[in-house]
């Protein structure tokens, strides 16, 4: 994986005027480090035995992909935020995907064969496992009325103070 955002740009930005890319598995010429690590953590992404850290992407479960990223960080950005301000953490239920994901990951990392997999919402193990507990689904409106039903509607536009 190679940069995609132009360093000198990214060096306007205040506080990131030294930033650099590394990426020791290709000689500092990409920005992706891969599967090296996954930090122990509860389902509310906070990492274990750290007051005020929270993970997400690759680094809080093996998930592979851009939405499990996406997802991850939103729900870790919106608990470090809720954390500095002393709001009680939300942690997702797993009778949404994105909760069920980070809850199945959590548990399978736990274990030795579930350290060896990668967890996706595109396939393999984990699309399985949402097909079987009827997670999966390709209608918009199933899943905005699992949502609404969960009292989610907006969840990360709400304003906390």
């Amino acid at each position: 994986m190679t940069t995609y955002y132009p360093l000198e740009k990214l060096r306007k930005i205040i506080g990131l005027e030294y930033a650099k890319y590394i990426d020791p598995y290709a000689g500092s010429k990409g920005n992706s480090v891969r599967y090296l690590s996954v930090a122990p953590r509860t389902n509310d992404l906070k990492v274990d035995g750290v007051d005020n850290l929270f993970c997400a992407g690759e680094k809080s479960g093996l998930f592979v992909g851009h939405t499990e990223a996406i997802c991850t960080g939103s729900l870790a950005g919106h608990n470090a935020v809720r954390l500095a301000i002393g709001v009680p953490l939300l942690i997702l239920p797993t009778s949404i995907a994105i909760g069920d994901i980070i809850s199945y990951a959590n548990e399978k990392a736990k274990t030795r064969d579930g350290r060896k997999n990668r967890y996706t919402f595109a396939g393999a193990e984990y699309f399985k496992h949402m097909q079987d507990i009827g997670l999966y689904t390709l209608d918009k409106d199933e899943i905005n009325l699992r949502i609404k039903k969960l009292n989610l509607n907006n969840i990360f536009n709400l304003k906390l103070i």
